[in-house]
């Protein structure tokens, strides 16, 4: 009876316990004070220093775009050949974007303003956005060109998401429960927007199509869900903000399924590697085939 209960234990418990511990592929992640490269197994290939970084993108000649209040681009060997600084005192960038023309798309806090620099610096397009918050720190967030050429932007402040036109006119807007941090537009017309508590599907009417809170996950403690890369399969990589509690509960990172199944979760270490608290960006570097616009 007791080898027979045994053999039950591990047939039923243990593959539960081993199923996709870690990613399938490498990631891109903004960590606490630096951009890091991850393997599958959470060893770090490759870091560089930085700040408080909200937004990264892997670009195809293999640099590293980066937004932390300034925009950066750095080689793998940790040059910078691109640079954005705001003015002195003023609230930058955590948006940045290398668009197909070459241009860089920057949304700026302090003035509200979305452009995109052209490779030699100059300002190939302005749009002064409409905001309501008095703090600059929270205008934006994420800012996106989608493909019929308009602006998805996340006014974080405002807890709210709009599609501005080239000329400003906004043509569609949803207003979010908590910070409109990060936003895509989907295939299907749909819209998926994070805000800190959830990730919520939204179609162009405002319906909500799909929903995840973090209730939902508790087997996870999660705080402050920022940004997500959503893979080729609908599957979510997600990024936390303020991840762990005085208790030490918490979660960097995570990957779900469309039916909120987790298939892995970024451990925080007690063998005194570095803990990464604030993970805003992410991106699985999935194959070509596998890509999607969200991180790339």
């Amino acid at each position: 009876m007791k080898r027979l209960f045994l053999f039950v234990w591990i047939a039923v418990f243990v593959p539960s316990l081993c199923l996709a511990a870690q990613p399938e592929y490498d990631l891109l992640v903004t960590g606490s004070g630096r951009v890091v490269r991850f393997a599958p197994n959470f060893s770090v290939r490759w870091e560089y220093p930085a700040g408080n970084i909200s937004d990264v993108q892997l670009l195809k000649n293999g640099n590293v775009l980066f937004a932390d209040g300034r925009v950066i681009e750095v080689t793998p060997d940790k040059k910078i050949v691109f640079r954005y600084e705001p003015p002195a005192g003023k609230e930058g960038s955590f948006t940045c974007r290398r668009l197909e023309n070459g241009n860089t798309l920057i949304g700026e806090n302090y003035s509200g303003k979305v452009f995109e620099l052209a490779p030699d610096g100059s300002v190939a397009f302005e749009l002064q956005t409409r905001f309501e918050t008095s703090d600059q720190h929270h205008r934006m967030r994420y800012v996106r060109k989608l493909q019929n050429g308009h602006y998805l932007v996340n006014h974080s402040g405002d807890h709210l998401v709009r599609e501005y036109t080239a000329n400003g006119e906004v043509v569609w807007e949803q207003k979010v429960p908590n910070i409109a941090f990060a936003s895509e537009r989907l295939e299907n017309g749909n819209t998926l927007i994070s805000s800190l508590d959830q990730i919520t599907e939204y179609t162009p009417d405002g319906t909500i199509a799909w929903e995840f809170k973090t209730s939902e996950l508790p087997e996870l403690f999660i705080k402050n869900i920022t940004g997500f890369y959503r893979r080729a399969n609908g599957n979510l990589v997600v990024g936390c903000y303020a991840a762990y509690d005085a208790q030490g509960r918490g979660v960097g990172m995570f990957e779900m399924t469309r039916d909120k199944t987790l298939l892995w979760s970024y451990p925080k270490p007690t063998d005194g590697r570095k803990v990464d608290t604030n993970m805003m960006g992410v991106l699985m570097i999935e194959p070509p085939e596998k890509k999607t616009d969200s991180g790339h």
